[in-house]
């Protein structure tokens, strides 16, 4: 029985077993396909997978690197700063330039390009006429602010910025207070001189008043195209005398022994003023467009003026002033002062009748000018008599005259004259022949500003008359003084005198 059972459960078994193994062939004739990637490895074939087949989905992020983008995709706002930005070398001082005050005139400069020569300010600083602190200051340069630069002084301490609005289009800054951009290959910018220092006269107790805040410009009327008598320095205290129509400067005391008509303009603005409140409004003194200079010969001596300064008939302040010539102008230098001081220029000979004219050294740089003679200065203008002489009869009549003369003022006050003449000779002044020439000033004392001669605003013609207007402010000791004037063709005796008398007390 037992034997039966084993024999009946073995027969079991092979019938399992052989139902097994025909499964298996089974399967495995319906799935040929299961063994070929282990056959050939698809894998190791680069052509029979396309990416372009492969769907989005199937493809990780990861499986692209970043460095394949097209570089059209990228844009440029997109690339990485520090790869677009360089290292700036890092400015030197620890705080606030000193010579910087609250509210300080912020300058208006282009701003820099960091992948260009630039400068950028660390501290809140200044911006200057040259590369120190002697030299005017132009306006502010707040901290943050950039700027381009174009050139770096001889010791490299101070570099040259783009500033469109001052006289040369450029202005310098302390690299102390910088931080530089790409600076390295800037060229060596020559220092300006320095501007002369310009007293003012103190004031008395209680007595109108402006203390400057920084060194600033004494120019000869209300405006940066004024010619300036030199730099006022910090912190000094002047005595006002007036201000502008739009307050926007004041009239100061000068010292007549130093600068003949005895007053200069501040710009308020670079001043701190006190008891100004009544203060007259001064006229402006006229002013003519800068004069045009011929260019100098290749390889003459040169003066390159710096601010807008004044061409004069001589070696000196006493001097006629014949023009004004702008930043920048470059003449041809034919001679100088027997002390150095002043360069002769060559002029059209519709400003000087012998085509030259005299520039002060402080106010232009000179090239070349090593072998340039020691020229004779002509003879200064002469002193009027207390009485001024009138005009050959026959050549004009004073039609008018406001105000009168020995009309009484305040000592120090602005006034205004107005003559009006009439040409009684056979012949017109011409327009591009005749002159209105300063004579010169009673008891030495210049009552005007500005030039000293001038053409006609128009020709005229016999019988016409002529109206001129001018201006002037009174000393500040009383007394009486006065001014003679002249109409005159080149050298030749004047054709027609006038004058302004005037009392002061």
């Amino acid at each position: 029985m037992k034997i039966k059972r084993m024999v009946a459960r073995l027969s079991r078994f092979t019938q399992i077993a052989a139902a097994a193994l025909l499964i298996v062939a089974l399967l495995a004739g319906c799935a040929p396909t299961v063994s070929q990637p282990i056959a050939t490895p698809p894998a190791a074939e680069p052509t029979v997978v396309q990416p372009t087949t492969a769907p989005p989905t199937e493809v990780p992020p990861t499986a692209v690197p970043p460095t394949e983008a097209p570089p059209a995709e990228v844009s440029p706002t997109e690339a990485p700063a520090a790869a677009a930005t360089p290292v700036p070398e890092p400015a030197t001082a620890t705080s606030v330039d000193p010579m910087y005050y609250e509210n300080e005139p912020v300058a208006v400069v282009p701003p820099g390009d960091p992948t260009k020569p630039m400068v950028e300010a660390g501290y809140n600083t200044s911006i200057r006429g040259g590369p120190g602190t002697n030299y005017v200051v132009y306006g502010a340069f707040l901290g943050g602010s950039t700027a381009i630069a174009t050139g770096i002084s001889q010791d490299g301490k101070w570099y040259v910025i783009s500033v469109p609005v001052a006289p040369g289009g450029m202005g310098w800054v302390d690299g102390a207070y910088l931080l530089k951009y790409n600076t390295s290959g800037l060229p060596t910018v020559v220092a300006p001189p320095v501007p002369p220092t310009t007293e003012l006269i103190p004031p008395q107790p209680g007595e109108p008043q402006t203390t400057t805040l920084t060194e600033v410009y004494v120019r000869t009327g209300p405006g940066d195209t004024y010619p300036a008598y030199g730099i006022a320095p910090k912190g000094v205290t002047g005595r006002v005398i007036g201000k502008s129509q739009d307050g926007q400067w004041l009239t100061v005391r000068l010292d007549p022994e130093k600068v003949g008509a005895g007053y200069g303009w501040l710009m308020t603005a670079y001043t701190q003023p006190s008891n100004i409140e009544s203060i007259p409004v001064v006229l402006a003194p006229d002013q003519l467009p800068p004069a045009e200079i011929p260019p100098p010969a290749s390889g003459a001596a040169t003066a390159t003026a710096i601010d807008f300064v004044n061409i004069r008939s001589g070696p000196g302040y006493e001097y006629y002033v014949l023009g004004v010539v702008a930043p920048g102008t470059t003449g041809e230098v034919t001679g100088k002062s027997q002390d150095g001081f002043w360069w002769q220029v060559k002029v059209p000979t519709g400003y000087s009748p012998d085509g030259f004219a005299w520039v002060s050294a402080d106010w232009v740089v000179p090239s070349n000018t090593e072998n340039v003679p020691v020229v004779a200065a002509p003879p200064p203008p002469p002193t009027p008599p207390a009485q001024p002489t009138p005009a050959p009869a026959g050549n004009c009549v004073l039609v008018s005259q406001t105000p009168p003369d020995y009309t009484t003022y305040p000592l120090s006050y602005g006034f205004g004259v107005q003559w009006v003449l009439q040409n009684t000779s056979s012949t017109p002044w011409e327009q591009s022949e005749v002159d209105v020439v300063y004579q010169g000033a009673m008891n030495g004392q210049r009552l005007h500003q500005g030039l000293d001669r001038f053409d006609l605003p128009v020709t005229i013609q016999p019988g016409q008359t002529l109206t001129l207007n001018g201006s002037g402010i009174t000393p500040a000791s009383a007394g009486q003084f006065g001014e003679a004037w002249a109409l005159q063709m080149g050298n030749s005796a004047p054709l027609c005198t006038f004058w302004i008398i005037v009392n002061a007390k």
